[in-house]
């Protein structure tokens, strides 16, 4: 039984993903019937057939291209429904509860929404990230502690909100505000600063890294929103063994 509610999280993913790359770019273009409009090609807006919007298979199927004009489809798709999958089935091996199962699969796919749509367009869209800090504040309730939700989200919007003050919007944007107080409704207090950490260590090394390789310079901009969720990520799944692991070693 487990291996089939194994599975199904890993479709249910898929799906999700499949979801996810349609929903972004619509969002980005503003388009009408954002969520029930028929799915089109992007370039010669082409209506899908079912059999051309099977999560991944399709992609494969079709060798990467739209079936009417030939131009490539974009490997940012089938990779983001493959992720989300991965993601699913990881966090249902993770919880193997399928309530809560449910919730964290919210939280996580918003966190791909955040990742996929800041790096493509290194902006972030409130059309999910409003209801996402709702959702992440209500889901504390079931999953977390309340006081220590708010704490984390307060904390989150008091380090960038300062930064984006100091700066006037010049180190990072308005977004990243948000994106630290779904943050921190997620994650409560002390993953939320270990979160923090994570991400931007991942974000200097990759920085570092880009201009170590000269594919970008010291005036380049790089979004934040990506790290911020790898922090996310590490600080979800190994937060907790982290934190005793400190406490072990240097306050005992």
């Amino acid at each position: 039984m487990m291996y089939l509610l194994f599975a199904g999280s890993m479709v249910l993913g898929l799906i999700m993903g499949s979801f996810l790359s349609m929903l972004i770019p619509r969002l980005h273009n503003d388009e009408k019937g954002i969520f029930f409009g028929r799915s089109h090609c992007s370039r010669c807006k082409h209506i899908l057939k079912w059999y051309e919007l099977i999560p991944l298979f399709s992609y494969l199927i079709q060798g990467g291209k739209c079936r009417s004009c030939k131009k490539s489809i974009g490997v940012v798709y089938p990779l983001t429904e493959l992720s989300t999958a991965i993601t699913f089935g990881v966090l249902f091996a993770y919880t193997m509860y399928w309530p809560e199962f449910i919730v964290y699969a919210i939280l996580f796919s918003i966190l791909i929404f955040i990742f996929v749509y800041d790096l493509r367009y290194q902006e972030i869209h409130d059309a999910v990230m409003l209801p996402g800090i709702f959702l992440a504040f209500a889901f504390s309730f079931l999953v977390g502690d309340p006081m220590s939700s708010l704490i984390g989200a307060g904390i989150g919007i008091a380090f960038f909100g300062i930064q984006w003050l100091i700066s006037r919007g010049r180190w990072i944007g308005s977004g990243d505000i948000r994106i630290g107080a779904f943050m921190g409704f997620m994650l409560g207090l002390e993953l939320m600063i270990l979160a923090l950490i994570f991400g931007y260590i991942i974000g200097s090394v990759v920085g570092i890294g880009l201009l170590l390789s000269k594919k970008a310079d010291r005036k380049s901009s790089l979004p934040l929103g990506p790290f911020l969720v790898l922090g996310t990520v590490v600080a979800f799944f190994w937060g907790q063994n982290l934190i005793e692991w400190y406490l072990l070693m240097f306050l005992t």
